[in-house]
């Protein structure tokens, strides 16, 4: 199982451009720890209910990233579509591709979730779906044709032609996946049929990401490689996962949770009980965090992205240096 970073990028009241900049020794930190990616997250706003802070402007952070190092893999886990207009994506996308050097940019795409962050943009939350999937072909023809015509609801274009292009098809994974509960067994959600759609158009999937267990996980990739195998091969398809975490180096149980739900506070506004955040993400001691995350690769998982409720880039030794070598 390949192993991903996701930045701390938090954009925060307090934060000054010296945090900033310090982002950027952090970026060249990940490659030099050879994690197999490197990956932002896309919230214009902060989101109530689901966390207290924001993040900065993922495909600039992701652009400075493709500056300042050299092969590791850069992708956005992941960019709301429908609170971008594709040409721009596209545009922007092509450049991050050109300027960090070609074959290394995932493109991770989601709709979207919070209705302060589509209200602020005059963009209708009932319509995320349809926006994505529009939107997903709009900048899927952008970055491969030559005058682009498209007759769509939302985004009507005539002979638009974006340069430079990348020289490859840019992977497109699709983040999340909305579940419904059947009617005869409300406990037991399944994927909607048109998530399960959008994901099997496309090179991967990043599935319903931290806060879900392993038989949860399991249960979902089974859903989508089962679409998947009804139209394709499912070889060259990814299966990824993210999680949160918080490592403390120590053996007393006790303090390490208490240190892990500080750490998680100071990011989520989610109401949970601690009880069920340590079930739901990696939270326990390291011996702990690796049995956990022996557990998420058993469920197909073939690239798992680390997301650390922190910025000390601590975390990226002790990852590298404790749990990497042990999985």
């Amino acid at each position: 199982m390949e192993i991903g970073w996701r930045v701390p990028s938090y954009a925060r009241k307090w934060t000054k451009v010296a945090d900033s900049r310090e982002l950027v020794k952090y970026f060249t930190s990940v490659e030099e720890h050879d994690f197999k990616s490197l990956w932002v997250i896309d919230h214009l706003l902060v989101a109530p209910n689901v966390y207290s802070v924001a993040w900065q402007d993922p495909l600039i952070t992701l652009a400075v990233a493709g500056a300042v190092t050299e092969k590791i893999i850069l992708g956005t886990a992941i960019l709301c579509a429908p609170m971008r207009h594709p040409v721009l994506t596209a545009k922007e996308v092509a450049s991050i591709e050109h300027y960090s050097g070609g074959g290394r940019l995932i493109l991770g795409v989601g709709t979207g979730h919070d209705e302060i962050e589509f209200k602020s943009l005059g963009v209708s939350k009932r319509e995320r779906g349809k926006r994505t999937d529009e939107a997903l072909e709009v900048i899927r023809r952008l970055l491969s044709e030559d005058e682009v015509h498209h007759e769509g609801k939302y985004y009507p274009l005539e002979g638009v032609s974006i340069y430079p292009r990348p020289e490859r098809q840019i992977p497109i994974w699709i983040g999340g996946g909305s579940q419904v509960h059947v009617v005869d067994n409300p406990d037991q959600p399944i994927m909607v049929p048109a998530v399960l759609e959008r994901i099997a158009r496309h090179e991967g999937w990043i599935c319903r990401s931290s806060g879900t267990s392993p038989e949860i996980v399991k249960k979902d990739v089974n859903a989508v490689l089962d679409r998947i195998k009804q139209k394709r091969s499912t070889k060259d398809f990814t299966v990824a996962h993210a999680q949160w975490l918080h490592i403390v180096d120590s053996t007393n149980r006790d303090l390490v949770i208490e240190e892990q739900l500080k750490a998680y506070r100071s990011v989520m506004d989610v109401k949970r009980s601690d009880e069920d955040l340590q079930n739901a993400y990696l939270f326990g001691t390291i011996d702990e965090m690796i049995e956990r995350i022996r557990s998420i690769e058993g469920t197909g998982i073939e690239h798992l992205i680390i997301n650390p409720l922190v910025e000390d880039p601590a975390q990226i030794e002790l990852f590298s240096n404790e749990i990497m070598p042990n999985l």
